[in-house]
């Protein structure tokens, strides 16, 4: 599904986090996942918004680049979520925040965090599934324990990583153990 502000400011609420969408402003909204949207208008200054199902263009626009111009947003979108998502899978052990990443990709924190909400993440929770999926690849390839997995991925030593683990993936890291040791 896609919003798309048509007149006048709405707000959109997702995964904790509140944006403001003024005029021609659009967001990609992944199924099933749950928004609220607050139209703020009144009666002399009414406001107004597209939804779009599935593939569908949304028109609120007369302009006719509007359609490449979002279609270009939407692959610098996806390339930023994919460069990060993959800097954080080859270097799990490094401490990640907003202003490393936007330092990084010279740009600001804040671009870095309105990219990622247009995509439906956020930077932490890229970061914790990026941990995760590296501990799922180390777990099957090395035989480390929990201890050494977690600082290799970069998991807190206040944090459990087993649980979190079983809760993600539905196994367990002895499990993915007794895989290891039975496929050599």
């Amino acid at each position: 599904m896609s919003i798309t502000a048509d007149s006048g400011e709405l707000s959109l609420t997702r995964r904790g986090y509140v944006r403001t969408l003024r005029v021609g402003q659009r967001i990609a909204v992944p199924a099933f996942e749950q928004v609220d949207l607050l139209l703020t208008g009144s009666l002399f200054r009414p406001t107004a918004c597209v939804l779009a199902l599935g593939d569908e263009e949304v028109t609120a626009s007369a302009h006719p680049c509007i359609g490449w111009i979002d279609h270009t947003a939407r692959m610098e979108l996806h390339q930023i979520r994919a460069l990060i998502s993959g800097t954080v899978f080859q270097n799990p052990q490094e401490t990640w925040s907003a202003n490393r990443v936007a330092s990084m990709m010279h740009t600001t924190p804040r671009k870095i965090r309105a990219a990622l909400f247009a995509q439906g993440d956020a930077l932490t929770h890229l970061c914790r599934t990026q941990r995760l999926m590296r501990a799922l690849f180390d777990a099957f390839q090395l035989d480390l324990s929990v201890a050494d997995l977690k600082r290799r991925v970069g998991w807190g030593a206040d944090k459990d990583l087993e649980a979190t683990f079983q809760d993600w993936f539905g196994v367990s890291l002895d499990t993915v153990a007794r895989l290891r040791a039975s496929s050599w």
